[in-house]
């Protein structure tokens, strides 16, 4: 795991020397056309808050924890995102969100080093939510987005990845500092 002095750096976190310098080519993530930001991880600062777009996609794609970047099977799956619940008549309840998952120790480690997640969590505007069963999905972006991404107009093109919770239990801080 890299760090920003003492700060752990969210694995699919992009950089200041990533930043500015997307294109679209294939990601090997999805197999599919997408816009892609350049890959220097570790280069200049991280940019909290604002994911890699590749990294995001390779670590929803291939249920990694967003912090550690280690896979989700076999561990508690946590959900810190500001998506609300939605109803379709197709599939219920769902949370659609682009905030990858991470395992509950490492969202402990989130929430006690990003001033905004504490925040979030004591306004109530960030929910925590233990997730039970997701599944990922990969929309496409409009021509004028990805006009405005990469310079170039193109259709069929990925942008994030999103996750779908299907099943979840909402929690709260004091449930990620239970052992």
């Amino acid at each position: 795991m890299i760090k920003w002095g003492s700060v752990p750096v969210p694995y699919a976190a992009l950089w200041t020397g990533e930043a500015g310098k997307m294109a679209v080519g294939v990601c090997r993530h999805i197999n599919h056309l997408a816009c892609c930001d350049a890959e220097d991880r570790g280069a200049g600062k991280p940019i909290f808050g604002k994911p890699h777009m590749g990294r995001q996609r390779e670590v929803i794609a291939n249920d990694l924890c967003d912090l550690c970047a280690r896979p989700l099977k076999g561990r508690t799956k946590v959900s810190l995102s500001h998506a609300r619940v939605t109803v379709s008549g197709a599939t219920g309840a769902c949370v659609m969100q682009v905030e990858p998952l991470v395992h509950k120790d490492c969202a402990l480690v989130c929430v006690q080093h990003c001033p905004s997640l504490k925040r979030d969590i004591k306004t109530g505007t960030l929910f925590v939510r233990q997730v039970l069963q997701h599944r990922h999905q990969f929309a496409l972006l409009t021509t004028a987005a990805v006009l405005e991404f990469c310079g170039v107009a193109r259709d069929g093109v990925a942008g994030h990845a999103k996750v779908e919770l299907q099943r979840w239990k909402d929690r709260d801080l004091s449930w990620l500092e239970q052992q």
